[in-house]
């Protein structure tokens, strides 16, 4: 079993409210979306959340043994978030990186690696998630395009039994050892993950390409026929495997709002969303929200995290600890922010040339 032993969120200090953009076009909007400033990308936001959960965690990068990233809108084919986060807390050398990309399940994806890498290795590993959604002026997903990052460190259970790489037979002395380490590395975790589900349909109704809106296809099709099943074979796989009945806190990640509902529909569990205030943040709303109901939510609470997206479902079922709320909080940056013009919004969400290393 592991846990997370640390998690961190990063929102954008700029935001716009919906109803100016509905302005712009005719009809009413609420809510706000943020906006990242000028000198704001996937891989500033995502080191802003990655460097919460490392102190909440109560390591450093070199202590990592993976770092693996995720992100749907990260402007460049060929650069990957990953690397940079690893260079930037010295997670380097002997440090495996994985950048995980193309659906909104993807922070599933990187979550499920990580699981995996430190159940074989018995090392520590952080996954981020960091997306900024394209909006073009008129397009019907332009209110709702958000900015934000979030990150956990996913680390063996020192309290449940051994990972692979720990003898079974230890001394007394090992024994000090390993709750030294567990105490350096977050004796009380953010949460223990208990169960995990996830259901493969090849079900895709939904494509977007490099720095454009996504287009779908019928929504109610969609929501029928693709997320619903997807969404409660996952859960149900989840809950069975963490022997609990019902959540009573939940997160969803999905392209849109309405679809982050259907896959909760089957759930009785109070919804833990930052869309409001937030809008859309891609892949990035699996670990953003996650860290806001680690904040906010009283230890051994019983809750769950989905994701829907292309080709299927990922459920993650855990229980809250005592780890997630030291430090600025996602509420903190919620309630931390700025507005801007409509003018603004567009301009700042224009992508900036990737120039290179230029060394003469």
């Amino acid at each position: 079993m592991v846990v997370i032993a640390g998690c961190g969120g990063y929102v954008p200090l700029y935001r716009i409210e919906r109803e100016t953009i509905a302005a712009q076009h005719g009809g009413s909007g609420r809510g706000e979306s943020a906006v990242p400033a000028r000198d704001e990308n996937h891989v500033t936001m995502a080191c802003e959340a990655a460097g919460t959960a490392l102190a909440r965690a109560g390591i450093e990068g070199g202590d990592l043994g993976a770092v693996f990233a995720a992100s749907v809108t990260d402007p460049l084919a060929e650069h990957g978030i990953a690397a940079h986060v690893a260079y930037r807390f010295d997670a380097t050398g002997d440090v495996r990186t994985g950048d995980f990309r193309a659906t909104p399940r993807a922070a599933a994806d990187a979550l499920f690696a990580a699981r995996a890498f430190v159940e074989a290795t018995g090392e520590r590993a952080i996954v981020v998630a960091s997306d900024v959604l394209p909006a073009e002026s008129g397009d019907g997903g332009e209110a709702y395009a958000g900015a934000g990052a979030g990150a956990v460190v996913v680390a063996p259970d020192a309290g449940r039994g051994n990972v692979a790489g720990e003898s079974a037979n230890v001394d007394a002395t090992d024994a000090d050892a390993t709750d030294a380490d567990a105490t350096d590395a977050g004796d009380a975790p953010a949460a223990t993950l208990t169960g995990w589900g996830q259901e493969t349909t090849g079900f895709v109704e939904r494509h977007r390409e490099h720095g454009e809106p996504a287009i779908g296809g019928d929504a109610r099709f969609e929501r029928r026929y693709g997320a619903r099943p997807a969404a409660e074979a996952a859960v149900e796989r989840a809950l069975a495997s963490a022997e609990i009945d019902a959540p009573a806190r939940a997160v969803a990640c999905a392209p849109d709002a309405r679809l982050a509902r259907t896959v909760l529909g089957g759930v009785e569990a109070e919804h833990v969303s930052t869309f409001d205030a937030v809008g859309s943040a891609g892949t990035a709303s699996l670990l953003l929200d996650l860290a806001h109901l680690l904040e906010t939510s009283e230890p051994g609470t019983p809750a769950l995290a989905v994701c829907y997206g292309a080709g299927g479902a990922d459920a993650v079922a855990f229980e809250v600890g005592e780890a997630g709320k030291r430090g600025e909080t996602v509420a903190d940056l919620l309630d931390a922010k700025e507005y801007v013009t409509y003018a603004k919004h567009l301009e700042y969400r224009e992508p900036v040339e990737y120039q290179g290393v230029n060394r003469a």
